[in-house]
């Protein structure tokens, strides 16, 4: 039967061009888990035939619907990162060294703005999947404590088929973790956090097919983003003033993580994976006691675009000089 067994998979990633046409991956992913799965729609005529069940199904549709769950580190994280956000600007050199700011926004509409799709390649053993056309719908970052940054990806996408792996190898940086994290309401230190997430949704358009003779969906786009966050932390002061200022007060305010690793670009840079939300509004911030232990409190944010300034951005250092995704 032969040893079929997750830990020898394999996760590569390629940027197409088409929506249609596979591509040679470039990037190799460490990952934890996936999901990708070709779905595909039978349908029935539900005619009265006088027979003890249904007398057909028929092909209606065919898609690509999964995830994909890793430990995010610097080497793993960028394709990614420009995949769901679809904007990022020319790598900014840092004080003019070999060390480089990437920055991710969601991309503007326009009629010739198109959202990154991916050719996916699976090693599972047995077989060599590529997922065609994978676009990302959602995005989630999340860290706690004793634990690592973790991220989630979940894919729309075309097809199925049979590929092969390039010889590429992981980047095999250190991943980020909890403990790397500074986080920021306007501009002050939260010190007292005990998790964080970020959510980010594309909102793609799902199961659009046409009359083109086809039942692969034709390329999908996506709607308004949705754009959400949240962050436990220990009831203090500070968590009372900003619970009374912008919950109870209505106030916008700002959310800026910054990941800091321990592993160095160059010597005295450090890689780091920063996301800020300028203009966001607590949605939620409950403070009740549920037992004698201390007591915490959930901050759940909204972003929101204003003033022409971005709802989220997020940045990757690294020591990579071109675009993640050019």
């Amino acid at each position: 039967m032969g040893m079929i067994a997750g830990n020898n998979a394999t996760l590569q990633v390629g940027a197409q061009s088409d929506f249609s046409t596979a591509v040679a991956p470039t990037v190799q992913v460490e990952f934890v888990s996936e999901s990708l799965d070709e779905k595909h729609n039978l349908i029935t005529p539900d005619q009265i035939t006088g027979k003890r069940s249904v007398d057909r199904l028929d092909e209606a549709g065919i898609k690509v619907e999964g995830g994909v769950e890793l430990v995010a580190n610097p080497a793993n994280i960028g394709i990614l990162l420009a995949a769901a956000f679809g904007a990022e600007a020319d790598p900014a050199a840092v004080d003019s060294s070999a060390v480089y700011d990437h920055v991710f926004t969601p991309m503007s509409a326009a009629a010739a703005s198109s959202l990154p799709k991916l050719t996916m390649v699976v090693d599972r053993i047995q077989a060599v999947k590529g997922y065609v056309g994978c676009k990302i719908n959602r995005m989630s970052l999340s860290a706690g404590v004793q634990d690592y940054l973790k991220a989630g990806f979940d894919f729309i996408g075309r097809n199925e088929a049979t590929d092969a792996l390039e010889s590429l190898s992981s980047g095999e940086k250190r991943p980020f973790m909890f403990t790397d994290g500074n986080l920021q309401f306007n501009d002050t230190d939260y010190d007292e956090v005990l998790s964080l997430s970020v959510d980010f949704v594309n909102n793609l358009e799902n199961d659009l097919y046409v009359l083109n003779g086809s039942n692969y969906m034709v390329e999908i786009e996506p709607q308004r983003r949705e754009i959400t966050a949240e962050v436990e932390a220990l009831y203090s002061s500070d968590i009372e003033t900003l619970r009374e200022s912008y919950y109870k007060g209505g106030t916008k305010c700002s959310l800026e993580v910054t990941f800091t690793s321990t592993e160095e670009v160059l010597t005295g840079k450090y890689y780091t994976l920063t996301v800020n939300m300028p203009n966001c509004y607590i949605t939620g911030n409950p403070v009740n006691v549920s037992g004698p232990d201390r007591i915490r409190t959930r901050i759940s944010l909204t972003a929101t675009e204003q003033n022409g300034e971005s709802p989220i951005t997020v940045t990757l250092r690294d020591g990579q000089a071109t675009k993640h995704i050019a």
